[in-house]
């Protein structure tokens, strides 16, 4: 065999096992983006972590216990929405009639008003029970996605308490698969590493913060029943991405739409307006400083991160791209720069040598 053809076949090969490792890595999405989530999560309580355990608490309860403080908090507030949702629903439940008897006006008044062309715009019993079979199919979708949303949720949240609580044992098996000449170096990647994926939980932390604050603030000067509670909630699900907020706007529209039709523009107002506030000085600001990130790198990752994978990958793409930026200096600028260094000690030392000759 001649020397290309070797390096053919070599080049072959590697796109081979590429294409399997992408292949895999596409049909394994769902359990890689779960164990990096509970690798971010596992980042941000191992510090808290380790510092009990040199009190002598062991690290499970300390893990138990961050667990027990954020379901208590998420109970109390849905404690505190079960007013508003009783009222919500017993006064949606009194207008039913009168909602239905508008429907049906309006939609005689469009029959009359399309004239020759109302065969167009009927809606017969026929249609009717299509629509319904169509709301069902989609009712049993979302209902098999939810499932699955709560599986993964445990699924993330098991791991992330496991690799906390046997992170030393973890260390001690992967470093036997590193060569010892490298033991060092991998241990002073261990802690920036961490920074970053724990660096990213507390910032989500800040931005929530941050949302809850606006909500409160500007819902309690439009006078919105609940606010205090409906700013808090909104900062609670803003840290899932997309859906939290939407949820958190639907709820708060729909108590103040309640109130008063205008009080609920002006909340649909108040929540575009946050969002604007939100993508351009809130996430880049508060969440690019936690990961080391500028605003700009924070946005595209968002996006990109959103496009590829969804929510779990807007949750997992920042600290992937701020990981990957620090590796990038650590073993490519940083290298580059000593090679720099090192050229320009050779020139200078040539130069010298030139005026002494």
């Amino acid at each position: 065999m001649s020397t290309n053809q070797a390096q053919a076949l070599r080049t072959a090969c590697y796109i081979s096992v590429a294409a399997m490792l992408i292949g895999l890595a596409l049909a394994t999405k769902t359990l890689i983006l779960c164990l990096l989530i509970a690798l971010m999560l596992a980042a941000a309580m191992t510090p808290v972590a380790e510092y009990w355990e040199k009190k002598k608490v062991p690290r499970a309860l300390t893990v138990t216990i961050i667990y027990a403080i954020v379901v208590l908090l998420y109970v109390f507030l849905g404690t505190a929405l079960l007013p508003a949702i009783k009222e919500q629903g017993r006064t949606l439940v009194q207008n039913i009639p009168g909602d239905i008897e508008k429907l049906t006006i309006w939609y005689d008044n469009m029959l009359a008003f399309a004239g020759d062309k109302a065969d167009l715009v009927s809606f017969s019993p026929g249609d009717s029970k299509e629509f319904a079979m169509k709301a069902l199919n989609r009712t049993l979708d979302m209902t098999t996605g939810i499932f699955g949303l709560i599986l993964n949720a445990l699924f993330v949240l098991f791991f992330a308490a496991y690799f906390v609580i046997q992170a030393k044992g973890i260390w001690k098996e992967l470093f036997r698969w590193i060569p010892p000449s490298f033991h060092r170096r991998a241990t002073s990647l261990i802690e920036p590493l961490q920074d970053r994926l724990g660096g990213y939980v507390r910032g989500q932390i800040l931005v929530a913060t941050a949302v809850a604050a606006f909500f409160m603030i500007g819902l309690s000067l439009l006078h919105v029943n609940y606010a205090l509670t409906l700013g808090a909630v909104a900062g609670l699900l803003n840290i899932v991405p997309y859906i939290g907020s939407f949820a958190a706007a639907l709820f708060s529209i729909l108590v103040a739409f309640n109130q008063d039709p205008w009080l609920g523009l002006f909340v649909v107002v108040l929540f575009a307006a946050e969002q604007w506030v939100e993508s351009n000085f809130i996430v880049p600001i508060l969440l690019g400083r936690q990961v080391e990130l500028h605003p700009l790198a924070v946005l595209i990752a968002m996006v990109v991160g959103a496009t590829l994978a969804g929510i779990a990958g807007a949750i997992v793409a920042i600290p992937i791209v701020s990981i990957g930026l620090y590796l990038g200096e650590e073993f490519y600028v940083k290298k580059l720069a000593e090679e720099a260094a090192a050229q320009a000690s050779i020139e200078a030392a040539t130069a010298v040598d030139g005026a002494q000759a």
